[in-house]
């Protein structure tokens, strides 16, 4: 299949680049000019931003699918209290432009990276993680994953937003993630794994059925 990853240089990204090489599909990333990003050589790269229609809309053309590991960032990922990264509220406002994108392309398939907790799976979440949404700046980036997931839902496309629990590194995907029913403190899942998840949903020719599934390892 032809595939566009969009947040190809974050780490679900350069797995679901990897991953997307080695099963042999044609593969296009859009990575932001200036950002670090190496990829196998064939491998397209396209330099570009997805908040400039310019960017995306060639990009997206011809695609079979798209697959976006696209979300806020904070200026220190290791502090939930530290402050965002612009570009602000980008996986909703890129959610809009992609959805217009895709519309006008014919390209229908979606696979996106939401997170754990993210709209009605809150009430899964332990206490920790739902005392950090109301006090951290973690509580932003969910907000605007929840709006993100609400641009996809209001469309007319075959979407997916998977909602995986805490992200851990792994050096290769283990395949043992799953739908879990709750988000424990101790609950996890590889970035590998994810991107594998995201693949499947991707390149599956079924309709998707299970639009927001909770992943982790049972």
């Amino acid at each position: 299949m032809r595939l566009l990853i969009l947040g190809a240089s974050g780490g679900c990204g350069r797995w679901t680049t990897r991953l997307a090489h080695e099963a042999g599909h044609s593969v296009t990333a859009l990575v932001r000019p200036g950002t670090a990003f190496v990829a196998p050589a064939v491998v397209v790269v396209r330099r570009g931003t997805v908040l400039d229609d310019a960017d995306l809309a060639p990009a997206v053309a011809g695609q079979d699918a798209v697959i976006s590991c696209l979300g806020a960032q904070r200026a220190n990922p290791h502090n939930p209290w530290s402050p965002l990264r612009p570009p602000l509220h980008i996986a909703e406002d890129s959610a809009g432009r992609l959805v217009q994108a895709m519309n006008v392309a014919g390209v229908r398939r979606l696979a996106a990276i939401s997170a754990a907790g993210v709209g009605d799976s809150l009430s899964a979440t332990n206490a920790m993680m739902r005392w950090l949404l109301r006090h951290s700046t973690i509580g932003d980036m969910y907000a605007d994953l929840a709006a993100m997931e609400a641009v996809y839902r209001a469309s007319a496309l075959d979407w997916l937003t998977v909602r995986p629990v805490t992200l851990v590194d792994a050096k290769a995907p283990s395949l043992a993630a799953t739908v879990v029913p709750r988000f424990r403190m101790v609950s996890t899942i590889s970035r590998a794994d994810v991107a594998a998840w995201l693949l499947r949903a991707a390149t599956d020719p079924r309709p998707i059925t299970d639009r927001t599934p909770m992943i982790g390892y049972r």
